[in-house]
């Protein structure tokens, strides 16, 4: 008499459980987990509520094995990455699983859906514009232009990068030091509009209350406004317009020249609640001590009313607030995110998980070989540095080809 097959446990479980199992399960890549195990448990995810976006994943890149951690498991997984990513240095994220990356130094850079594998190609040379009486022999001169190589800090983008409407501003080290292109259009060339700018803290696209457009921080604690003359159409050449805030210096200000070699001081830009905040970091240069950051202040900007409406500009100052209620932020250049914690159970206020980026070492990203330390890396909060456990932020990464960055799925 032939032996009857024994029915796998987990196809006898009621739908009515599955829906209950799943929907505990917050975290996208449980979900597909889940999904995985057999067709009944595929069959019944899609019934359950779509998991909860908002909290960003932590990118750990390597050659041999790329992997992310998620806060909503407290889980790392491996991450099976498109062709061509893996080994690559992640410069920049966009919602929906988009990412900006860097092949070599000064070539092969694209923002890749690291779920979907689409991929568009960004430029490799910057276009500046050649000033009347200028000596340029050292560059190829073509049409009023010179193009420089360049190198990819940091990429933002005003929106989906395969909308027509996406423009792309990056912090890049070359012959200017901010530029702008336009993925969907595949262009040749990154486009530079200002060479005398101050130093680059961060950058990132926000629809302020005044002004919409790409806000740069600079270590004076300015901020500059990078946004369209008019509607931008696709197709139609990129001009963009300067608009500098007439920022008052907050009361405790001081340059960064002037403070100790042990009290170093590095800024980064968030958007929360529809405001813009800056994040002040600040670290001990000490290259002995290991955890380098010493503390966090958050600021955010505040208007005033015009003294003369129409002729002059609106005030506005960096007002420091005490602490983040109801949200946590997660702070990288370029990257940064707020998120309301109601919403998430594992969070909580007033957090700031900060990835090792104080500095942007080139010399490690000139020499592809380098092998990125993460070891100032971790949680903040009320204060104090917190030791991280069972369901938070690893403490430290090693990384061969790039940084850790925010991923948001």
């Amino acid at each position: 008499m032939a032996r009857l097959s024994r029915r796998a446990w987990s196809d006898g479980l009621p739908p009515e459980l599955l829906a209950i199992i799943v929907l505990q399960l917050n975290c996208l890549a449980d979900r597909a987990c889940f999904s995985a195990v057999c067709r009944a448990w595929r069959d019944a995810a899609p019934y359950a509520d779509a998991p909860q976006r908002g909290v960003p994943w932590l990118l750990l890149p390597a050659r041999d094995a790329p992997s992310f951690f998620s806060l909503h498991s407290g889980a790392t997984r491996r991450m099976r990455l498109p062709d061509g990513v893996r080994g690559t240095r992640f410069c920049g994220v966009h919602d929906g699983g988009w990412a900006a990356v860097a092949a070599d130094t000064w070539r092969g850079f694209a923002v890749v859906n690291l779920f979907t594998g689409v991929r568009l190609p960004l430029p490799e040379k910057l276009r500046v514009e050649v000033p009347p009486g200028g000596n340029h022999d050292q560059f190829a001169l073509a049409a009023g232009f010179t193009r420089h190589h360049m190198l990819i800090r940091t990429v933002v983008f005003s929106c989906p990068p395969t909308s027509p409407y996406c423009i792309a501003a990056a912090h890049v080290s070359s012959a200017s030091n901010i530029a702008f292109c336009q993925p969907a259009s595949l262009s040749t060339s990154w486009t530079a509009y200002r060479r005398d700018m101050d130093i680059i803290q961060d950058l990132i696209f926000h629809r302020g209350a005044l002004l919409q457009g790409f806000h740069v921080l600079t270590n004076k604690e300015e901020v500059l406004v990078y946004a369209p003359t008019a509607p931008h159409r696709p197709g139609a050449p990129l001009k963009l317009a300067c608009t500098r805030y007439s920022l008052r210096p907050r009361d405790d200000y001081q340059p960064d020249d002037a403070l100790p070699p042990t009290f170093i001081a590095t800024r980064y830009l968030a958007e929360s609640r529809g405001k813009l905040l800056m994040v002040l970091r600040h670290y001990t240069g000490n290259p002995v001590v290991r955890r380098r950051t010493r503390m966090f202040r958050i600021f955010e900007l505040t208007f005033g009313e015009p003294a003369e409406p129409r002729r002059a500009a609106t005030p506005c100052w960096w007002v420091e607030i005490p602490e983040l209620t109801g949200r946590a932020l997660f702070l990288g250049r370029s990257c940064s995110r707020s998120v309301d914690v109601a919403q998430f159970p594992m969070l909580q206020e007033d957090t700031i998980y900060f990835l090792d980026d104080a500095n942007l070492d080139l010399s490690m990203v000139l020499n592809n070989g380098s092998t990125y330390c993460n070891v100032d890396m971790g949680m903040y909060r009320k204060g104090e540095k917190i030791r991280p456990g069972a369901r938070q932020f690893p403490r430290e990464f090693t990384a061969d080809c790039s940084p850790p960055i925010w991923l948001v799925p």
